[in-house]
């Protein structure tokens, strides 16, 4: 996953290698120290191709400060809820 400056609102895009997009996607973004995401860590995400994408940065719901997160994606497929961890994300510092 990719640097983002904390002041930067962009696209998030976590690719999936087949093809899911029938299915609800959403998209948590918490501190490497957090361990993994609670229910309210989750936001809805979208469907580009097969990527979930989600909005994020200055002036969105999801506003990160400078540091270290893990990116997980989670689907609703019927009584499956599978997560996946997506990858580190590092915003603003060096």
């Amino acid at each position: 996953m990719p640097y983002m400056p904390a002041t930067s609102t962009e696209e998030l895009h976590v690719p999936y290698l087949q093809d899911l997009t029938s299915f609800p996607v959403e998209i948590a973004i918490v501190p490497v120290a957090d361990g993994e995401p609670g229910d309210d860590d989750y936001h809805p995400a979208t469907w580009e191709g097969a990527e979930a994408v989600l909005l994020i940065g200055a002036g969105t719901p999801v506003a990160l400060a400078p540091g270290a997160y893990v990116v997980w994606t989670r689907l609703t497929a019927g009584a499956e809820r599978p997560v996946r961890r997506s990858g580190i994300l590092t915003v603003g510092g060096p």
